[in-house]
């Protein structure tokens, strides 16, 4: 038996789809006047919960790319160098994200 460390994209993709939901919910609860619905929370609180919300948001779309494999120019595209993206200065966070997504499997070795 081997083991190996596998990423758990699902789960991943369930919490982003989550998150969405978050932010369409806090964005309506922005709205001073007009609103749809009844208001469960102060605009300004909403205000705050969306600015924390989208980063989260980022973050999880960046980790959720980089376990496809895909580098940060094509996660954001609209970021020339590698070298001066602003996903760089957040790698710690990223990883972070991604090691909480990460489970062992036992495997059959193949010979």
């Amino acid at each position: 038996m081997e083991i190996i460390i596998k990423i758990n994209i699902a789960k991943m993709k369930e919490d982003i789809k989550a998150k969405v939901e978050l932010q369409k919910f806090y964005k309506n609860q922005k709205k001073t006047v007009h609103i749809i619905g009844e208001r469960k929370m102060e605009a300004s609180q909403a205000w705050y919960k969306h600015f924390t919300n989208r980063e989260d948001l980022r973050m999880l779309y960046a980790t959720y790319g980089i376990a496809r494999g895909k580098t940060f120019q094509q996660i954001e595209r609209r970021y020339d160098s590698h070298n001066e993206h602003p996903l760089n200065k957040y790698q710690k966070t990223i990883d972070r994200i991604l090691e909480g997504y990460k489970y062992l499997e036992e495997v059959e070795a193949v010979i």
